[in-house]
Parts: structure tokens; C-alpha cells; sequence
């Protein structure tokens, strides 16, 4: 996935000023803006109409709101979604007023261990029914939630302001494509996040619904203005940690500096990838839990937001061979290399996660055959990508030009006890 950072640098240097600590998150993932397409009501229309369009354009991930009030019974046609990275939302459990409603934790809290359960996957956006709320209704959501939808509008969400979490606005979809298209730009002009909301994907549904043509004109524009496409939950929760991670402060340590946070909310995802600045670890080595990380092409390090400390220590290790040949002690074992890693827990061992260099690795690995193989990519959070055939020397090669959103994986050998650490 093609990304402008062109502009990352300078970006990051306004965040500084805001904070005073080391590290600064680079705002929407190196993106100049974010937006978030969502789904309400279980419409099976959205994804008869959006499938194929969502299996071509894997650099487009969405939230689909599912409720037990309307169109239950397609909801296991949505729960495939996740393992594609896709987000399932709670919208309730009966799709009610939930200001009249004397169950809230029934309706809210208890409905979205349910959906968890069934869709194996997390489940930390809610969004109101018809947007009504009120402050019980708003205390009960963020219980277990780390951001709320309602409908009062396209709010442009700007960087460096915090918002209320449980009211974040969206755009009800009423007819104007070029209404969504212009909130885009709008969002990219002010370095800001927009939401929409959609319902039908068949132009029906009572004034709400949305052509196919239409939908897929609008997220082909999200492109064009290079903004990032990811789940709301996705969004909330990078969002929250930048304001959580960007003030946290240094404490010396020898050899450099180790700086620690705290996460925002008990909800928050277990695995939030975050790009992000760090001042004063030119010339040394960025660790997390004993893991280095390595700097991207533009200076930039993918960081994983829930390992809650960073340490910045030493000089950067030289390249030898020496060091190549001892990373191959590193290399992972399996005890069965064909099974994936679980959706719940990443694969977090030294044994699973090598931190050598992906040249070191497949000079050091003894492939049975050096013909094509099946290789699987995996999120940080365990869930299967997709699979692909390629030869060990040019597996890395091609995971690269995935159009896949920006994060960390996990590259595995399905044929062997392979595996490797990969950022995108």
C-alpha cells in the first residue's frame, strides 16, 4: 500500500510542541487523515454488494454495527469478516431506546461478550440505536468500550484535540455522495478523522441506503485523497493511545533511557500498533520487552502501543556475520507448524517472534527445498490475512507489496516451523 509520509516529519514536529516527551506518534498511521466507513442493522445487502470490492481493495477495512433487534440471522455471515480484518461493532442487544431501557448492561456490556464469543473476535466499538443516549446510557457503554457512535453529524476529529469517546458524530448516508466525498477532504485539509454511516447497500431502506456504484465511488475517493481507510475501533484506539503515549516522560537508565505509559481504557484492543517518533534513539537500539525494533525508511518505528514501555539504550548493532550466525538460534520451533497462532494471544515467545534481520534469518534457516511454499500472513493479534505461494528467498518480497493496512505480522512457513516478525 502506497503511503505519503512526505509530510510526516513535519506533522511530528507539531505534535512535539503539544508534548513533552520522547516519543511522538505520527498522526492516522503516516496518512493525512482518517476515515472510518460503518455499517448498522446486519443489511446482508452490504456485503452481497461489497464483498468482492472489499476482497480486491484489501487496504480498505470497515466496522460493520451488528445488532440481535434487526436481521439476527445473517450474523454469522458477518462473523468470516473478522479473519479478513474487519471490525464487528456492537449496536445492542434488541436494537431499542436505550434511554427507556432498564437493562442497560444486558443491552450493552453482556451483548458484547456474546458477540465476542460467536465472532472470535474483539468487539471495542458500540454504537447507539436511532443516537439516542444519555448519561446512563453513556456510562454504560464505556464500561466496556473504548468508543461510542452516534449520528449528529460529520465532526471532524482533529489530531491534537481529545474528544468526548462516547460521542463520536458520523454522517448518516441520506443520498449525497458528494456531501461523503467532501467531508473527506475536508478531514484530509485539517489533519482529521470523519466517520460515516451506511445501511443498505441497494439504494432502498427507507431514504438511508446507498448504491453499490455510489458506496464503492466514495471509498475509491478515500483512496485517491490517500486517507486511512481502517474500522473505527481501529482508529479509536490508535487515537486514544497517542494521547496516552506522547506525554509520557523519560527516566534514565544505563546506557539510555526507558520511557513507560498506561493504557486509556481496560477495553483497549490487546495488540494497537503505533507508529511513532523517538527523540534521542539515533545511533541506538529501540527494545520492547527485550525485543528490538527496528527504524523504518523514513525514521519511524512500529511500536506495539500495549507493551506499555519502550526502552532506547547502547549503540546500534553493527552487521556481521558473526551476528547473523549467532540469529539463527532464534530461528522459532513449532510443534505443529501448520497450525495457526491464536486469534487471542500473538505469538510473543523469542521462539516465535525472531528479532534478527530477515537476511540473517533466510541465510540461517535450512529449508528442506528452496521450491515454492505456502506462506501465511498473520496479524499481530493471531488472526490469518491471507496465504500466498512463494519461494523462501522471495516470501518477504512479496508480503511488501500486500495491500494490506500498515502494522505489525507474522510471516509463516506453513511447510515448517518458519516464522517471522514483519512490518508493514
Amino acid at each position: 500500500m502506497k503511503v505519503a509520509f512526505k509530510s510526516v516529519a513535519a506533522i511530528s514536529l507539531m505534535s512535539a510542541a503539544a508534548y513533552a516527551g520522547p516519543i511522538t506518534t505520527v498522526p492516522w498511521d503516516g496518512h493525512p487523515g482518517a476515515v472510518s466507513f460503518t455499517f448498522d442493522d446486519c443489511e446482508i445487502s452490504q456485503l452481497n454488494n461489497l464483498g468482492d470490492y472489499f476482497e480486491k481493495n484489501q487496504d480498505i477495512k470497515v466496522t460493520f454495527f451488528l445488532t440481535g433487534g434487526m436481521n439476527a440471522g445473517n450474523q454469522s455471515k458477518y462473523f468470516p469478516m473478522v479473519e479478513k480484518g474487519h471490525e464487528i461493532g456492537n449496536h445492542s442487544k434488541t436494537h431499542s431506546d436505550l434511554t427507556k431501557s432498564n437493562n442497560l448492561k444486558g443491552e450493552i456490556t453482556d451483548y458484547k461478550y456474546d458477540l465476542e464469543q460467536r465472532s472470535k473476535g474483539e468487539v471495542v466499538a458500540f454504537a447507539t440505536p436511532y443516537c439516542y443516549y444519555n448519561d446512563a446510557v453513556e456510562a454504560e457503554i464505556a464500561k466496556a468500550h473504548i468508543v461510542n457512535r452516534n449520528c449528529q453529524g460529520a465532526t471532524k476529529y482533529k489530531w491534537d484535540e481529545e474528544p468526548v469517546w462516547e460521542r463520536i458524530s458520523s454522517d448518516c448516508y441520506q443520498g449525497n455522495t458528494q456531501q461523503s466525498k467532501g467531508n473527506m477532504s475536508e478531514a484530509k485539509q485539517k489533519n482529521a478523522w470523519t466517520v460515516q454511516l451506511n445501511h443498505n447497500v441497494d439504494g432502498g431502506g427507507f431514504g438511508y441506503g446507498i448504491s453499490p456504484s455510489d458506496m464503492i465511488s466514495i471509498m475509491d475517493e478515500a483512496k485517491k485523497q490517500e486517507l486511512w481507510r481502517a474500522p473505527m475501533g481501529r482508529v479509536a484506539a490508535y487515537y486514544r493511545a497517542h494521547f496516552a503515549i506522547d506525554k509520557a516522560p523519560a527516566t534514565d537508565i544505563e546506557g539510555g533511557f526507558k520511557v513507560t505509559w498506561k493504557s486509556p481504557h481496560s477495553a483497549m484492543p490487546k495488540s494497537v500498533p503505533l507508529r511513532v517518533k523517538i527523540e534521542g534513539a539515533e545511533g541506538k537500539t529501540v527494545k520492547q520487552k527485550g525485543k528490538e525494533v527496528k527504524a523504518e525508511t523514513d525514521g519511524s518505528y512500529v511500536i506495539e502501543f500495549m507493551d506499555l514501555e519502550l526502552e532506547v539504550v547502547g549503540a546500534a548493532p553493527a552487521s556481521s556475520s558473526a551476528e547473523a550466525q549467532s540469529s539463527s538460534s532464534e530461528a522459532p520451533a513449532s510443534s505443529d507448524a501448520k497450525t495457526p497462532a491464536s486469534s487471542a494471544n500473538a505469538p510473543t515467545s523469542s521462539a516465535s517472534t525472531p528479532t534478527s534481520s530477515p537476511a540473517a534469518i533466510v541465510q540461517n534457516f535450512k529449508w528442506a527445498s528452496q521450491e515454492p511454499t505456502t506462506f501465511a500472513v498473520f496479524s499481530a493479534t493471531g488472526v490469518l490475512v491471507k496465504s500466498f505461494e512463494a519461494t523462501p528467498q522471495s516470501a518477504e518480497g512479496s508480503f511488501k507489496t500486500m495491500q494490506i493496512p500498515h502494522g505489525t505480522y507474522y510471516l509463516k512457513d506453513l511447510n515448517s516451523s518458519y516464522i517471522q516478525k514483519v512490518v508493514k
